[in-house]
């Protein structure tokens, strides 16, 4: 118990000590607020002379704002003004420009031309460059504009006319040409039919003796060639070269080509000299018949001149026979 109590009286002790102890703990640290405090309460007077400096700064900081502002605002003002004045003043000059522009140049030809294309600055040089080449071809040409222009009108209008000269004979020619057109389609219409009637006629003559034939005629290359069937030949093999004739066979094959073609012509009179010689007497005989009664059907002269024999040929009132003598030994 004893040593209980000492304990407690300990625990007292360290109470009471624990508490004067926080006290002068308390003192001490007011002691320091306190000189603190002295401190700045000698400061107290220089600062309410800085705040007083400051304040008075800060006035004449305001009233200079407000001296900038009022200025600010007349100035913002005048800008305003000065901005309207500007696009006035720009809205002028392009209407003055637009007139002075549309009077030497309407803007639908500027259009036309494809529009401004360029600066001014590139536009300016380049009629520099035009006006100094203006210069120099008017110190080359002595003429003046009027006298150009006026040959200019003078030189279309000579124009113009060559123009109608020339579109009247483009139409005669195209009517030339189209008759021409016409014109060759008949041609070739009537040549294809008249080599068909010259093979007719060429078969009606050689089918007195049982020969056939076919005449091709090319009238590019001008060309005319003779295919003959011998009634003879088995093989119906087609003759195109007339070297592989008799001499009788080719002349009456020739006989009969010429009275074709001259059933397709027109002539006062007609004359053959020697156009039996190589034919023999059968070839002879068939062919002066035919060249007879083609005569007289056809109604015109001919005269025939043969070497030969031409007893069988009766005489007419249309059929006139002449015989020379025979020439002396």
């Amino acid at each position: 118990m004893e040593h209980i109590e000492q304990i407690a009286h300990e625990i007292e002790n360290l109470k009471k000590k624990l508490a004067w102890a926080w006290v002068y703990n308390v003192d001490k640290k007011i002691g320091k607020q306190e000189e603190t405090l002295e401190k700045l309460k000698e400061r107290i007077p220089a600062c309410q002379e800085r705040i007083d400096r400051n304040t008075a700064i800060i006035e004449e900081l305001r009233k200079e704002f407000i001296v900038k502002e009022e200025n600010f605002r007349s100035f913002l003002e005048k800008t305003r003004e000065a901005r309207r004045m500007k696009e006035k003043m720009d809205h002028d000059i392009c209407e003055e420009y637009f007139e002075k522009a549309s009077t030497i140049c309407a803007e639908t030809e500027v259009e036309a031309l494809g529009g401004v294309d360029g600066s001014i600055e590139q536009l300016s040089a380049c009629i520099t460059k035009l006006k100094q080449k203006i210069q120099q071809e008017s110190r080359r040409y002595t003429e003046t504009i009027d006298n150009l222009r006026a040959l200019h009108d003078k030189k279309g209008q000579k124009i113009l006319r060559k123009q109608q000269i020339y579109a009247g004979f483009r139409d005669k020619l195209n009517a030339c040409q189209k008759a021409l057109d016409l014109r060759w389609m008949k041609f070739q219409r009537n040549a294809g039919l008249l080599k068909r009637q010259l093979t007719w006629l060429f078969n009606e003559h050689l089918g007195k003796k049982g020969i056939s034939g076919h005449i091709n005629v090319d009238y590019k290359n001008e060309v005319l060639s003779v295919e003959l069937t011998m009634p003879q030949d088995a093989s119906r093999d087609t003759i195109r070269d007339t070297r592989g004739l008799s001499g009788g066979e080719r002349s009456f094959s020739t006989l009969c080509f010429t009275l074709s073609l001259h059933g397709m012509t027109e002539a006062p009179f007609r004359a053959m000299d020697e156009f039996d010689v190589f034919m023999d007497a059968v070839s002879r005989k068939i062919s002066l018949n035919t060249l007879v009664e083609f005569a007289v059907e056809q109604g015109s002269q001919w005269i025939f001149i043969t070497p030969h024999d031409i007893s069988m040929v009766k005489a007419g009132d249309r059929i006139k026979k002449q015989q020379m003598a025979a020439p002396r030994g």
